[in-house]
This record gives C-alpha cells, structure tokens and sequence, in this order.
C-alpha cells in the first residue's frame, strides 16, 4: 500500500535551506580566517593504525576497544584516499558541511511533531551557536554523532506516519552502533522507538541492530578471550582513570600519587591485560574512597557539565567567553524558562528532553567531566526545550 506524506514545502524550510548554504560558507571563512587547530587523539591514532594496514589497534599497545569503529574508519578512509593534500582538512570540512543543515532537520522536527514554530526556533538556535562552528575542527565524534542523531530523529518521526523497510534498516542500524559508538545515547534511543513504533516493527529494526554488535563482540572475543559488547575498554578504564591527579577535579578527588604510577604503567599494557586491571582498580577505588565520597563527586562533576570543564574555568580569553562561556550561559537560562513553560503546554516532550539530559549529566558525572564535547551530545536537543522559552517570552511580549 503507497504511504503518502504531506509534501507541501512550508516556506522556513526554503529559508534554512538558504541558511544552511550560508551557514557552510561562514564556517569556509571561519576555517581561512582563523586557521584553528586540529585537534585529534584516540581515534586519530586508531584511524592511522587502519590506514597503514594494522588494525583496529591503538598507540604501540595493539587492539582496542577504547573507541568505537566507525568514526575512526571514516577517518582512516580520507587518510587513506587522500582527497586533499591535507585529508584532516578533509574531515574538518565535511564536518562543517553536515552541521551546516543541523538548523534545517530541527525544524524538520519540529514540523513532524506538529510544533513547527519550536523547530523553527531551535534551528535559528543552532546556527547561531558558537560552540557548534568551533567543534567541528576536533576529530572526535560528536559531530558526526550530532547530525547522524538529528536526522535518525527525523527518519524514525517519519517511519511512524510512513513504513519504508530501506529506511527501516538504517534507523535499525544506527541504533546499533550507537550502542558501540556512543552507549549514553542508546537508552534515549530506545525509549524513543518504544514511543513512537508498535512492538511489531521492532523486529525489522532489531536484525540491522544486532549485526554491528555481534561482529564487535565476536571481533573482541577472537581478539581477547572475551565478549566486548560496547567501548569495553573505555568502560573499564575511565572511571579509574579520573581519580588519577593530573584528571581529577580537585585533590579531594584523587587517588596517592603512588597509584596514579601503577595506573600509568597499566595504560601503557596491551588492552588483553590493562582492561581487566583497570576494571579490579576501579572497584579498589570505589572501595577505598567510599560510596558517599563517590556520591558527593558525581554532584560536583553534574555542576561542571551544566558550565564548563575546569580547563577553561581561568580562560578569559575573549574566544573561550564568545565560543563558550556566554552560549552555555544563554542556553542554561532558556532552559529553565523552557521548562516552566514547556511542562505545561507541551509536557511528553519537555520531559524527555529533561530525562534524557539528566541521563546524561549521570552518565558522564559518574566518570569525568573534562571536555566541552560531552555536553555538545546533548545540547542540540536542549534547544528545543530553549526555543520553548521564545515562544514563551514572544507570547508574553504580544500580550
């Protein structure tokens, strides 16, 4: 049976797609103008081990599963191909390029739940939000996380009015590797799909879901004696590693220098023999710091996603204040103001958005707080709740 959906072009869609051309061409001169630097780490590293023909392995410590597999794949295929002379300039660039039509699918959003005027607001929102024109110049995830995340939102509002098994599929998949890729995103996924689909369209997306799991775990068991269901080393070692000195937050939150050297010389072991270490000394941690101890610095690292990582706390440079400081400070108003309104007029969604940024200040307060990027995850979602403000503050004013 043919599934027909509204076609009709609302006219904001012919203006954010100009606004996502302009957008593309004012990050262009913000990439010539300032030059920032590139910055890439675990997945870079990864990315090169694949491009020289080595594996899935990372430093001079073998294979790992610190990281998931598909953004360091996309950046071992530009490395490898070499479209430019520079293929990190490369990824930079299709970074910006995806970001740039982010405004567009929120008020894509916005019109699928019928509340085209919050997605109008949060799409202006993004396009002029600092944060998001800088991030895109670091090789980590969250940009291609970001967009890969919006417009999953759009396919799976546009699955319930309208069957597609294609599109199906890859709705199906990406949840999957999100559970590799990104896990803290999982269980909002979840909940959306259990929202919006009836149980019996689960099993179309459940085959694709399950593929990318089931050859990351059967890589990790042929690779270390053991299943590796997500980023297993990541799991394991994070939470140990925030208690070293030189993570913590604060001395009240960090373990004897004569700790910190034996997690050292773990992280320098083959992941077979450093993962499970750091699982028993995260455990010792746990032990000898006590649950409340725990407790008490899981609130403080809460506090420190809502603002920023102290890296930056004594950076007044006008960069850090333009690119962060004032937007986190702008969007933590909005969003109070969103909440009171919006758990009013538009309360399922307004207390997804506060359940699922709950979830995630838990789920990173838990470990460390320490990158602006951990809440970059999140943030594009809290707009909607921000352009609640708008509207609210524009009724307000017309009365």
């Amino acid at each position: 049976m043919k599934c027909i959906l509204d076609r009709q072009q609302f006219p904001p869609e012919r203006i954010f797609l100009i606004v996502g051309v302009l957008h593309f061409l004012g990050r262009l001169a913000f990439q010539l103008l300032f030059q920032p630097k590139i910055h890439g780490a675990e997945d870079l590293d990864i990315a090169r081990h694949l491009a020289a023909g080595e594996g899935f392995c990372i430093y001079d410590r073998g294979p790992t599963t610190a990281k998931g597999p598909l953004y360091p794949l996309m950046l071992a295929a530009f490395i490898k191909i070499g479209v430019l002379p520079d293929p990190l300039k490369g990824v930079v660039l299709l970074q910006h390029f995806l970001l740039s039509w982010i405004p567009l699918l929120l008020y894509r959003i916005g019109v699928l739940l019928h509340l085209p005027s919050i997605g109008l607001y949060a799409g202006f929102l993004f396009a002029l939000h600092p944060s998001f024109l800088y991030y895109p110049t670091v090789l980590e995830n969250t940009s291609i996380f970001i967009f890969g995340s919006v417009l999953w939102t759009v396919g799976v509002l546009q699955l319930k009015e309208c069957w597609r098994w294609g599109q199906a599929l890859l709705i199906g998949g990406w949840w999957g590797l999100m559970w590799i890729e990104k896990p803290v995103a999982w269980v909002p996924m979840t909940i959306v799909l259990l929202r919006l689909l009836p149980w019996k369209r689960w099993i179309p997306l459940l085959l694709p879901a399950l593929f990318p799991i089931v050859l990351w775990s059967l890589r990790g068991y042929y690779t270390f004696g053991y299943l590796t269901w997500t980023k297993t080393y990541a799991g394991q070692h994070t939470f140990a590693y925030s208690w070293h000195p030189k993570m913590a937050v604060s001395p009240r939150y960090a373990v004897s220098e004569s700790l910190a050297i034996v997690m050292d010389s773990l992280f320098l072991l083959p992941e077979k023999v450093g993962g499970p270490a750091f699982a028993k000394l995260g455990s010792l941690i746990l032990q000898q710091e006590g649950i409340y101890k725990v407790i008490e610095r899981t609130f403080v690292h809460a506090g420190i996603f809502w603002w920023i990582p102290p890296r930056y706390w004594h950076d007044h440079s006008i960069f850090i204040w333009i690119g962060r400081k004032l937007p986190v400070i702008f969007i933590n108003i909005l969003f109070i103001l969103g909440l009171l309104y919006g758990l009013k007029h538009y309360p399922d969604l307004t207390l997804f958005i506060l359940g699922t940024s709950l979830f995630f200040t838990i789920f990173y307060a838990l470990n460390h707080v320490l990158n602006i990027r951990y809440r970059l995850d999140v943030e594009w979602l809290q707009l909607f709740v921000c352009a609640m403000a708008i509207e609210w503050l524009y009724l307000k004013k017309r009365t």
